[in-house]
């Protein structure tokens, strides 16, 4: 057991006294022998420049005390090297040529940079003791780092207990005050929706719900829902949007029923260019220009978000609503959000369709436009797409099975068009005993009345007969009978 208490503790000058380890694990040298070939190492792979600007702008902390042991004649630092680096080139920035200027700039903040000469070290009695010392603070992983939702806690409890924003971004000049402020405001804002759905509001308070706040980050972080909403921060920390209050507890509602549900989460929305975060912005689109087109003939008073108002709980918000004709003075369920104003099926549910790496990447690039479609805007282009779609996805199948359909149907000389692809499908599935689907393929090859929305003879009329037109709800009834098939052709 080590005992760190009993090690005597003495001032030493940094560049006289104490020197470099020429062992540091984190050197990027093979034999690091010469003190000034370890600082430049120090300074180009560990940033011992980004300690320099700490010290310069926050002070020298010494709540942990450097370790040095002796060998032979010389006191080197067992353990603080970057920050005996730092001090050095404080005192003498030539020892570094290369961050010379900029060592300099960020001396120029300090009062005294001489108080910085000499500091407090603590002595290991034997290379051993030093090496166990040094294994142990890097290895044992003592120190629970403080996570992104914990350091804007820290922030939000500064505000609270009332410092400014302002006063937080000079007091803290090396964190991301404005990154972790915007953060729980944002966080905040949902949290502060008055869902009409209650089930919504009481998962905002659950643990599941701060677990997934990593998921509701990538949504509010990207540029792409920030433009949407016109949401920012301002240099007084407070944010303003420029929908209405309405407007987000729309979207808000959106944004909370998919984590809910589990269909947002961080797999779904890997990246800005995923799939789903792209119908999901599609989505969110909707409820802003829906609400666009019919508000302004219906108010032009505008809301505390779009006049840069704290958008965090205000006392005085009830008080300027009755005052300046705000929203919650309709005839309206009163403190409730109202549902999103959309279609119910807006966009085809496309979650269950994986298309195989081994398909060609246009067909892949072809159904993740197909899902952030607006089928209810769009319903002609969906229901091509859709007929489209199911025959590019049996002929993906089919070479995935070294099948040439071309080669199976009678027209040899002719195109391999939707319906030789039915045939061909309608006979593999039967070879297959593939029995569930049977049904669904049949119906799709009818041209009964009762089927004809959802038949390969509706699909042929809407592509080329120019008297032919389709709506949003028979994209949706064509997807939802295609859709098992689709999912089948993505499994070769």
């Amino acid at each position: 057991m080590l005992d760190t208490s009993t090690w005597p503790v003495k001032k030493m000058n940094v560049l006289r006294d104490l020197h470099l380890d020429p062992e540091n694990v984190r050197l990027d040298l093979a034999d690091a022998k010469v003190e000034a070939d370890i600082l430049t190492d120090l300074f180009a792979n560990e940033n011992a420049l980004g300690l320099v600007e700490g010290i310069c702008k926050v002070g020298y902390l010494t709540h942990e005390t450097p370790v040095v042991v002796k060998r032979g004649e010389q006191y080197v630092m067992a353990e603080g090297n970057r920050r005996l680096a730092a001090l050095k080139v404080i005192q003498n920035p030539l020892l570094v040529p290369s961050f010379k200027s900029r060592v300099e700039s960020l001396v120029e903040l300090l009062p005294d940079r001489s108080a910085l000469s000499s500091i407090n070290v603590m002595f290991a009695p034997t290379q051993d003791d030093a090496d166990r010392f040094v294994a142990i603070l890097h290895t044992a992983n003592l120190r629970r780092p403080w996570g992104p939702s914990r350091q804007a806690a820290f922030f939000r409890t500064q505000l609270e207990s009332g410092r400014t924003f302002r006063e937080l971004v000079q007091r803290y000049p090396l964190a991301n005050v404005g990154k972790f402020v915007f953060q729980f405001r944002v966080v905040n804002m949902f949290e502060s929706v008055p869902y009409e759905d209650p089930e919504l509001h009481d998962f905002t308070t659950t643990k599941s719900w701060r677990k997934g706040l990593s998921t509701l980050a990538r949504i509010y972080e990207s540029r792409a829902f920030r433009d949407l909403l016109g949401l920012s921060m301002d240099a007084d920390g407070k944010l303003s949007m420029t929908v209405t209050d309405d407007v987000f507890a729309q979207v808000a509602a959106v944004i909370v029923q998919g984590m809910l549900e589990g269909s947002i989460n961080t797999r779904h929305l890997n990246s800005v260019e995923s799939t789903r975060f792209k119908r999901l912005m599609s989505e969110l689109a909707a409820i802003v220009n829906a609400d666009e087109s019919g508000s302004a003939a219906t108010s032009s008073t505008p809301s505390a978000a779009t006049t840069g108002h704290d958008i965090e709980s205000d006392p005085t918000r009830t008080e300027e609503a009755a005052s300046t004709g705000d929203r919650s003075s309709e005839p309206e369920p009163a403190g409730h959000a109202k549902r999103p104003r959309r279609p119910r099926h807006t966009f085809l549910d496309t979650s269950q369709i994986r298309v195989p790496d081994s398909y060609p990447l246009p067909f892949k690039h072809f159904i993740e436009e197909l899902s952030v479609l607006d089928v209810q805007n769009h319903p002609n282009a969906g229901f091509m797409m859709l007929r489209a779609a199911l025959e590019k996805g049996i002929k993906c199948f089919a070479e995935a099975k070294n099948v040439e359909i071309h080669d199976t149907h009678r027209d040899r000389n002719g195109f391999v068009q939707l319906g030789h692809c039915l045939d061909w499908l309608n006979d593999y599935i039967r070879d297959a005993k593939e029995t569930r689907l049977i049904q669904v393929i049949d119906g799709v090859r009818s041209g009964k009345v009762q089927y004809y929305t959802l038949s390969k003879n509706k699909m042929n009329a809407v592509n080329h007969n120019h008297l032919v037109a389709v709506d949003g709800d028979e994209v949706v009834a064509l997807w939802s009978s295609i859709e098992p098939l689709m999912r089948y052709l993505m499994k070769p």
